[in-house]
């Protein structure tokens, strides 16, 4: 009797421990990982995003939650059709409680009549567009929460960042949406290649999957890679266009790792640091430092900004010559470099490349952004943003500051007595975001310091920016917060 009454009971107990573990489902998630490589009217890019496609692959796949399922499409997709069949048969088992990933390598195209942008899609041998107003009404047929991934130049237009004028609008605005783009609305995102045509790849996801596979993400070592965590992090790394992202300010894992686990990438040199990433006018040296972690060739490249574009076709190139092999054994390496002198009046942005040979396989093995800027200067700071926001839905006021020149911003967000609410960058150097207008971007999405909703009322915007002993400063109308 004793015997029966402990089976009955051992039976009761695991239908309760099954019954809460059905109440209490995992969020499945699942991956649809697109690249387009060969275009009809557009130039083929082969093998870049295939190469995207299979990095971002292994690094999902390293995501210790698990993926319950990841389709590849390497080869492209030839239509919006066959785009919408693929997302549609990807994400159809996800439900309420569900993560579903899309990620997109391809050309961007970006109107700026209708401030729409759209993607191209091509597999060599049919080609057509899907618009950003396309895109999210079938994304919003998916339940659950949806994590958006675009590789592709003009990317920040899908959520009107990066953008001057104020019809740019967010196509992904809402609490399921979670989206990290390669660049601003108003740039080029950059594909490399190896010589051989068998590595490649794009600068952003190159970044993105080395910050994710060596931990070096995780700001805060918690073993979780947030949204705005691999957001810092690209924008640290990368410097030949400006990733944007949404929410902006979001705490949601976009990727979980085991402490445990052995942290090694796919280059043979890392921990890059510079030793400032501003320089100013006159100083012609910059110093920076690096591991390499085998034996490696190495060699610098220094990219200038001008006339609003990356001069990648008039590169000024440095040889690493510790050694007469040319060859850098393993250790930390510290350096130095000369810019380029070219007029009294030279300030603006100049990309740092470090190219990495072994054998006869190169790759770009990290990049950073270092902004040149006037020892002095008014820099004519002025700041727009809308006269009212209403912070829901996850809805962000949109901060635009125009500046003459490259300056370190402080940007905070007061209250109609001046107390400080938010402070939205402090000392940051300003980017070249390729807008009409010169200046930079940021977003408030209606919270204070401590994280908390601002309440209703009154605020404005203050900037603020030091040009030798003069500290310069400007401030925007009234914002109506309402909620």
């Amino acid at each position: 009797m004793q015997k029966c009454w402990f089976v009955a009971l051992t039976a009761c107990l695991l239908a309760l421990f099954l019954c809460a573990a059905q109440a209490e489902k995992l969020p499945a998630r699942r991956a649809l990982l697109v690249g387009c490589d060969d275009f009809v009217s557009h130039e083929d890019t082969a093998p870049s995003a295939q190469m995207n496609v299979r990095r971002m692959r292994e690094i999902l796949l390293s995501d210790v939650r698990g993926y319950a399922d990841i389709v590849s499409h390497e080869t492209g997709v030839s239509s919006e059709k066959q785009l919408l069949a693929a997302i549609e048969s990807a994400f159809a088992l996800a439900d309420e409680n569900d993560v579903s990933l899309l990620y997109i390598c391809t050309h961007g195209l970006y109107d700026r009549i209708t401030f729409e942008p759209s993607l191209v899609l091509s597999d060599g041998d049919e080609e057509d567009v899907i618009t950003a107003g396309s895109l999210r009404s079938a994304l919003d047929q998916i339940p659950g929460q949806k994590v958006l991934i675009l590789d592709a130049c003009n990317s920040g237009a899908f959520l009107g960042k990066g953008e001057w004028n104020e019809l740019a609008q967010n196509w992904f605005e809402g609490d399921q949406y979670f989206v990290l783009t390669s660049a601003s609305a108003n740039e080029d995102s950059f594909l490399w290649h190896a010589n051989n045509q068998s590595v490649g790849g794009s600068y952003f996801a190159a970044e993105l999957s080395e910050g994710l596979r060596t931990h070096a993400f995780d700001l805060d070592g918690d073993s979780i890679v947030t949204l705005s965590e691999a957001y810092r992090g690209i924008l640290e790394d990368h410097g030949a266009s400006t990733a944007q992202c949404y929410p902006q300010s979001s705490d949601f894992p976009l990727y979980v790792y085991d402490p445990a686990a052995v942290s090694t990438g796919e280059r043979p040199i890392g921990s890059i640091m510079l030793d400032s990433a501003v320089l100013k006018q006159g100083e012609d040296t910059l110093y920076f430092s690096f591991t390499v972690h085998r034996a490696v060739r190495v060699q610098y490249q220094l990219i200038y900004y001008k006339d609003g574009v990356w001069r990648f076709d008039a590169p000024q190139i440095i040889e690493d010559s510790e050694t007469q092999t040319g060859v850098l054994l393993p250790g930390r390496k510290e350096r130095s470099i000369t810019l380029m002198a070219e007029d009294e009046s030279n300030y603006g942005y100049v990309l740092l490349q470090i190219v990495a040979t072994e054998g006869r396989r190169s790759m770009l093995a990290g990049s950073r952004l270092i902004a040149v800027q006037p020892e002095k200067g008014n820099p004519q700071l002025r700041v727009r943003y809308q006269a009212s926001f209403s912070p829901v839905e996850g809805k962000e006021l949109t901060v635009r500051v125009a500046h003459a020149f490259p300056c370190s911003l402080s940007v905070v967000v007061r209250d109609a007595q001046g107390g400080m609410v938010r402070r939205l960058a402090y000392k940051e150097a300003s980017r070249p975001l390729g807008m009409v207008i010169k200046g930079s971007v940021y977003f408030w999405d209606g919270r204070t310091q401590s994280g908390e909703n601002a309440p209703p009322g009154e605020y404005y915007v203050e900037v603020s920016c030091k040009m030798g002993d003069t500290t310069y400063t400007a401030a925007g109308g009234t914002i109506t917060l309402t909620n």
